[in-house]
């Protein structure tokens, strides 16, 4: 049975949802690693800003290309890209024994926005 048009539209409308607050996430983490806040409720934020970015981020990035997935498929590809991602980009700085995770969130934020904002704007 094919979904009607008001169910994909709630879908489109969440999707675009998610994808200005994973911008916002992103960029509040920035903002937040710039002025060098490490304690109290701004510190906190901060981590739960930094960490749901990384693992959403790059992955809702990827997802929103998916057309009329499932609600399912999408979460687990946002979620599975997104861990992956940051391991690998961990991974590299390790190797490399270039352990600067400030870069690495900035870099994965410049490259991670623009699909975002994409996505918020032309949501599959």
């Amino acid at each position: 049975m094919p979904a009607s048009n008001a169910v994909l539209t709630r879908a489109r409308v969440a999707r675009r949802y998610v994808a200005l607050v994973l911008v916002l996430a992103g960029i509040g983490a920035c903002v937040l690693n710039v002025l060098g806040t490490t304690g109290g409720l701004l510190g906190e934020l901060r981590f739960v800003l930094t960490t749901g970015f990384l693992v959403l981020g790059p992955g809702w990035s990827a997802a929103g290309f998916l057309r009329r997935a499932p609600a399912a498929h999408v979460w687990l590809l946002t979620v599975g890209v997104g861990v992956a991602v940051t391991l690998l980009v961990g991974q590299i700085m390790v190797s490399a024994a270039f352990w600067r995770p400030d870069l690495a969130l900035y870099a994965l934020t410049v490259v991670s926005v623009p699909f975002l904002l994409r996505h918020a704007v032309v949501a599959q």
